[in-house]
């Protein structure tokens, strides 16, 4: 943990351009990969693909259980990245991880309803439910790792 409380200490330190770049690499990428039609054929490949790295297959049924399981997981992780970076280029205060979830769950909002546009896809209030408990773990964990820090 206090290597964690460490590396926040320095993060700080970074530029503020760099930070809120940062951001909006991440967000212009989310909006990329939601912009592609046929998604589902590229995760069914993708899994395919790594269960043969460990010597598995799978037949639809449980190729389609996983792929689902996977696609839900990336949604999870992307905006936990997204909220990570947003409460790190975010001046610090005591909303600051409140707002950095707060946008997070307002981009993955605007992001599915972007995919209600593109061929073969659906926009899912669902998905920004996911999308927001990656947020939430994101902030949760952000604002704990400032806790300990002001401890010090």
């Amino acid at each position: 943990m206090q290597a964690f409380v460490r590396l926040a200490g320095r993060a700080a330190d970074v530029p503020r351009w760099v930070r809120w770049g940062s951001v909006l690499a991440w967000m212009a990428l989310i909006y990329l990969l939601s912009a592609q039609s046929n998604s589902g054929e590229h995760s069914s490949a993708l899994v395919t693909w790594l269960l043969g790295l460990i010597g598995l297959s799978a037949e639809p049924p449980g190729l389609a259980a996983m792929q689902f399981a996977i696609r839900k997981l990336g949604h999870l992780s992307e905006y936990a990245v997204l909220a990570a970076l947003l409460g790190w280029a975010l001046r610090p205060g005591q909303r600051r991880w409140a707002t950095a979830w707060g946008l997070a769950v307002a981009w993955a909002a605007t992001d599915e309803w972007h995919q209600a546009f593109v061929p073969n896809r659906v926009g899912t209030p669902a998905d920004v439910v996911i999308d927001g408990v990656g947020a939430a773990a994101a902030a949760l964990a952000g604002q704990g790792l400032e806790r300990a820090r002001r401890r010090r």
